[in-house]
């Protein structure tokens, strides 16, 4: 009777030890799959990140691809087309000829001057407003506003509460995100009303911009498409975000950013 005692305590010693054994082993195994799962998704979401952060490089020099090349065609088509022909004034300009024609052909000639330096200032004006240089964010988007409003179009409706100027560089990107959005909604939204609203709260900027137009095409890609990327760059350079809303109709999209690097 106690040998048979004796055996089961043992039994039941060797089957608790068992038990710990297979438990502590359940638990080590559970761990390693845990932390190679966890590693495989914190590789994945690396991933992912590289990969969203390669599309904003990629977006942004495709931008300026793209503004070069703009460049490139206005000073080719129009400045170079006005300096040839004031060239060929030039070569006209004889004191032989008959003083009136003299002076017509130097008029012409000084004209086209005029009209080449007119290009030249508007395409470094593009480069670099002079407005926004001068004035301010406020006032260099009330001059696009004001210009587009002149048209009869489309009106643009702009409200703003900036307690102080963005730093240089945001200010520039916060006027190139709103140049973005209200070309493409002027080409392809035909929408008759734009709303610009740019409110800054303590130490952040929030830009809510709609248009009353036909929206997203339904093949749109809103993550790839290069003006959305193009503004998903320059938000990222802000430290901001990006939120592109489903609207049944219209178009609307909110940015937040914080006010000074």
């Amino acid at each position: 009777m106690g040998e048979t005692s004796q055996i089961s305590a043992e039994q039941l010693l060797v089957g608790s030890m068992l038990g710990m054994f297979i438990l502590s082993m359940s638990i080590v195994v559970f761990f390693v799959v845990y932390q190679r799962r966890l590693l495989k998704q914190q590789q994945a979401y690396q991933q992912k990140e590289a990969d969203y952060q390669q599309e904003l490089l990629r977006a942004n020099f495709q931008s300026q691809e793209r503004e070069r090349n703009r460049i490139g065609k206005d000073l080719h088509d129009e400045v170079g087309a006005l300096l040839t022909t004031t060239k060929l004034y030039f070569q006209h300009l004889d004191q032989k000829n008959d003083p009136v024609r003299f002076t017509e052909i130097k008029g012409k000639a000084f004209s086209m001057l005029e009209e080449t330096m007119n290009t030249v200032r508007r395409v470094s004006h593009d480069l670099r407003p002079v407005v926004l240089e001068r004035l301010g964010l406020v006032e260099a988007i009330l001059n696009v506003v004001d210009k587009i409003n002149a048209s009869g179009q489309v009106k643009v409706e702009f409200y703003h509460s900036l307690p102080e100027e963005p730093d240089t560089e945001y200010a520039l990107n916060w006027y190139r995100i709103i140049q973005e959005l209200i070309n493409n909604t002027l080409k392809h939204a035909e929408a008759s009303i734009i709303t610009i609203d740019l409110q800054a709260v303590d130490d952040n900027v929030t830009l809510v911009y709609t248009d009353n137009g036909k929206g997203l095409a339904p093949e749109s890609d809103t993550k790839g498409g290069l003006g959305i990327q193009n503004m998903r760059s320059r938000i990222s350079l802000m430290q901001g975000e990006l939120d592109l809303k489903e609207n049944a109709q219209g178009f609307e999209i909110v940015l937040k950013s914080k006010l000074k690097p």
